[in-house]
């Protein structure tokens, strides 16, 4: 099989029958799983969907910056394949969309800096992308506060990074907890961010893994909050800072007669917290 990258532009848009046409298959069919392997070749092709159908099975796969968290197939067909990959001198190559039917962009090659092997449930993966040169503020963070993680345990480690993005056992717990938009009350959760209410760089390790110090928010109200342009008072109601324009607080549907939907005596620190230092006047 006949598969080539060097016509695809990085960060342009292709779908299925056009990549299957490029290559010589005579279905798209034949690529429609999220892991393909062409047979013959040393290359490894993952289509990553983040928002899937409904009725599909769901993985929380996601870019973040220059990284992306993937998780593996439900039957672990390919995790040696990938995990040896650099070994095998195999060559991973990433398309990947927002939501289901539409086009994937095309990222080129991608790296696995780290997995976690599973049985009960899908393995799971992080790799650099490499055609994306800005380091995401993330990264920097875990960089940063290194030293606050080391000599702890791996999977500890793990949730700690996890964390810092709204993922793994802090956004679990966080879903528990709230079961909706901590504000408006969305259901969709694969729509809502898990947002630290104390910053992540400024929280000690088990303040970054506490449910507690946390919202689940639809992504406008995430910006804001994360950003200091609202904040919230000891009873749950909203603050809006003065820099937020009238009409911006259209735009963004920022009300001030909002209010958290409950709360918890030990939410009240971490609110105070970002009342006193981030919220910007």
């Amino acid at each position: 099989m006949l598969v080539k990258f060097d016509t695809l532009q990085i960060g342009q848009e292709y779908d299925r029958p056009y990549l299957a046409a490029l290559w010589g298959y005579q279905s798209f069919q034949a690529i429609s799983k999220g892991v393909v392997t062409p047979s013959g070749t040393d290359i490894i092709i993952l289509f990553v969907t983040r928002s899937k159908q409904i009725t599909l099975q769901q993985y929380n796969d996601f870019i973040d910056g220059d990284l992306l968290f993937w998780e593996g197939e439900d039957k672990h067909g390919s995790d040696q394949r990938i995990i040896n990959a650099r070994n095998r001198k195999d060559k991973i190559y990433l398309f990947y969309r927002e939501t289901h039917h539409t086009p994937f962009v095309f990222f080129e090659r991608i790296h696995l800096t780290d997995s976690q092997q599973n049985v009960s449930k899908p393995s799971e993966f992080i790799f650099r992308i490499s055609s994306l040169p800005r380091v995401p503020d993330a990264f920097v963070d875990i960089n940063l506060h290194a030293n606050d993680m080391a000599g702890i345990a791996e999977t500890e480690k793990r949730a700690l990074i996890k964390s810092r993005i709204g993922q793994g056992e802090f956004r679990e717990d966080l879903v528990k907890l709230w079961g909706s938009c901590s504000l408006t009350g969305l259901t969709n959760i694969s729509l809502l961010k898990a947002s630290h209410i104390k910053p992540w760089r400024d929280s000690t390790n088990s303040e970054r893994l506490d449910p507690y110090n946390g919202l689940l928010l639809t992504p406008n109200y995430d910006l804001l909050f994360d950003w200091g342009l609202i904040a919230f008072r000891e009873n749950g109601k909203i603050i809006i800072s003065d820099r937020l324009s009238r009409n911006d607080r259209r735009a963004f549907q920022a009300d001030e007669g909002q209010m958290l939907r409950k709360i918890y005596p030990e939410n009240q620190p971490y609110l105070e917290y970002h009342r006193d230092n981030i919220l910007q006047p």
